[in-house]
Order: C-alpha cells, then sequence, then structure tokens
C-alpha cells in the first residue's frame, strides 16, 4: 500500500468488496493492493435504470404483441379487402415495433 501512495495513487474511502481492504485509485483505475485486482464501481443508479429499462422494454414488448394478436384476429375474420390492406399495413407497423424492442434488449 506504501509503494502505491509512494507512486502518487490516491487512497479512496471505499473498500475492497472481498477482502475489505482500501481501494487506491491509479489514473483510471481502482485496485485493491491486498487482492492485487482492479475493482469496478457501479453506481446503485447505474444498475437501477437498467433494471427500469428492461421492465420498461418487456411491458412494451408484450402490448405490442397483444396489439398483433388484435390484428392478426382482425385479417382472419375480413373479407374486405381495404379493410385488409389496413390491417396489413398496421400488422407491418407491429412487427417492425416489435423488432426494434427485441433489438434494444439485446444491446
Amino acid at each position: 500500500m506504501s509503494e502505491l501512495l509512494k507512486s502518487g495513487a490516491t487512497m479512496l474511502s471505499k473498500t475492497c468488496p472481498e477482502c475489505g481492504s482500501p481501494l487506491f485509485q491509479v489514473g483510471e483505475d481502482i485496485i485493491c493492493a491486498k487482492c492485487n485486482k482492479q475493482v469496478v464501481i457501479v453506481k446503485a443508479t447505474e444498475k437501477e435504470d437498467k433494471i427500469t429499462e428492461e421492465a420498461v422494454l418487456s411491458n412494451l414488448e408484450q402490448t405490442v404483441l397483444s396489439k398483433i394478436k388484435e390484428v392478426n384476429k382482425a385479417i382472419n375474420s375480413e373479407n374486405d379487402k381495404e379493410k385488409l390492406i389496413l390491417n396489413s399495413q398496421t400488422l407491418s407497423i407491429w412487427l417492425d415495433i416489435l423488432d426494434k424492442i427485441r433489438k434494444l434488449r439485446r444491446d
């Protein structure tokens, strides 16, 4: 630890989650001198934001799937060509939205 301080590292008020020793910041890196490992500190809000984002996307996906089912049902029972075209366009839009949601969830 003294070598880290001599080399210009900064001792932080945070401790290592594995051994409880003080953490040091060396440039952009945060390390534990005892474990000799780099430590990544995740802010609670980042984790919370990711969980909230996933919940919103999941809920939105379920809503879109419900709408796709509704349009599919309307297409199955429709004989009017103009209404079929309109429903098909609507279905295409919902499918595009579903694709975008799923791409966001993969990222």
